[in-house]
């Protein structure tokens, strides 16, 4: 009996799990709450067994442990752990850290563990990230990359004791998830929306079985479609919204560019349009509309090295971005989550031109969602890019996106995800699930 309540306790979500606790304590002697939770922490520990043995075999392969420099909040406030992939850009982070942002001004102190290389940008930006190498970026094999990972996380984790972890990526690591349910630290997945159709999507699926609690920041006009029950869905995130925006004059001169000239911002990383760089069309075409902008090509901040672009002006990219793109009358670039939730954050025109070598983000619904709702272009091919460029050279075309831009009702999500949070954390916090003041009966990591 006690097994076929243990399956079916691991089929509910934690928000039904938590209910349902509440109601045995309600109803049943505090012993036998207690024998429920020790079954619960039995029947985690036990699914993640084999992993874990798995890391305790990595320790000649875990980075030093650094104390963490806890950011922001008040002393004493609760403490929140970014944990982001490493992604094919910089998304991840900067959702992150926009929560982040809003999370200190609600009192709580900050970090972000990130797999990006982009740490040192970020880092140099003025926010302490902690670094550990992704499976990519490691001399290991995934097998041993993935026993390192866990480990590290093991002692990260239980030296720094956070209230709340919560990832950003498109997959939930088996190390984040073993380590929080083993700690009994609530796990919530800040999970993009817009997904690709055709990817795998098992933890997308159920997503349950690798998270407690599971948040989707919405998409240009508002919330992303309800497609889950027990799934939290909030506005758009971006960063441009904690941020000082420059004005034109002063974003100009931020970047070396005259003030007394007029830009378009060329920034569609390695999108292709018809088998050629989406980069070159985009120079090639402005420049042959003969107009009075000059494109101007923004590097990416991990990048190496400057390439020379002919035909545009190349500027090492900044980090955040928002607040230089005044600098600039319109953009061309990607429609990936970041760049697009920027543009209409600022209010800048642009077209849109999808990467559909993106693995799970479906740029192309997005850039199609900002068409439709009258607050941009799209381009899918040299024939379109010609169209919408001559397009937005028109100054009449450029002001009526600018106006329609203006009077959207901007919807930040980061003030509902830590409301969220804080709901969380109330709710699972150690004096909730072991009402005695005790944890004697916890799993011993």
């Amino acid at each position: 009996m006690l097994m076929t309540l243990r399956r079916e306790l691991a089929a509910k979500n934690n928000r039904d799990v938590i209910a349902e606790v509440r109601d045995i304590r309600v109803k049943q002697s505090r012993h036998e709450f207690k024998q429920e939770l020790l079954l619960d922490r039995i029947d985690a520990s036990a699914t993640t067994l084999l992993g874990d043995v798995d890391s305790l075999r990595a320790d000649e392969v875990v980075p030093e442990l650094m104390p963490v420099q806890w950011h922001g909040g008040e002393p004493g406030g609760p403490k929140v752990l970014f944990v982001t992939s490493n992604g094919s850009g910089m998304g991840h982070l900067s959702r992150c850290l926009a929560i982040a942002s809003e999370a200190e001004r609600s009192g709580c102190r900050t970090a972000v563990l990130t797999l990006s290389t982009a740490w040192e940008v970020v880092r140099e930006w003025g926010y302490p990230v902690i670094y550990h190498p992704s499976s990519a970026a490691s001399p290991w094999t995934l097998s041993t990359w993935n026993r390192s990972f866990a480990r590290y996380l093991q002692r990260r984790i239980s030296t720094d004791r956070p209230d709340v972890i919560v990832f950003d990526g498109t997959a939930v690591y088996r190390g984040v998830t073993q380590v929080a349910r083993r700690l009994e630290i609530p796990l919530v997945w800040l999970r993009r929306g817009m997904w690709k159709e055709g990817v795998t999507r098992v933890q997308y699926d159920r997503p349950f079985d690798v998270a407690d609690f599971v948040i989707v920041p919405g998409e240009v006009t508002g919330e992303a479609p309800h497609d889950q029950n027990q799934v939290s869905y909030v506005g758009p995130v971006s960063q441009a919204s904690q941020l000082e925006i420059l004005n034109s004059e002063a974003a100009k001169r931020a970047l070396g560019l005259d003030k007394d000239k007029q830009y378009a911002l060329i920034q569609v990383g390695s999108a292709q349009l018809d088998g050629q760089s989406a980069v070159s069309a985009s120079i090639e075409c402005l420049n042959a509309l003969n107009s009075e902008l000059t494109p101007v090509v923004l590097v990416s901040p991990v990048a190496d090295r400057e390439p020379e672009i002919p035909g545009a002006v190349v500027v090492h990219g900044r980090y955040p971005l928002a607040p230089y793109l005044k600098a600039f009358e319109f953009a061309v670039c990607s429609a990936g989550y970041n760049s697009v939730h920027e543009n209409l954050a600022v209010g800048l025109p642009a077209v849109y031109v999808p990467n559909t070598d993106a693995v799970t983000d479906d740029q192309t619904a997005r850039a199609e969602l900002v068409a439709e709702s009258g607050l941009g272009l799209v381009a899918c091919s040299v024939t379109e890019l010609n169209i919408e460029m001559s397009n937005m050279v028109s100054l009449d075309r450029r002001t009526a996106l600018i106006a329609a831009l203006a009077a959207r009702q901007a919807a930040d999500g980061s003030n509902a995800t830590i409301t969220e949070l804080l709901q969380i954390m109330d709710e699972t916090r150690i004096e909730s699930l072991h009402p005695d003041g005790t944890n004697d009966d916890a799993i011993d990591s």
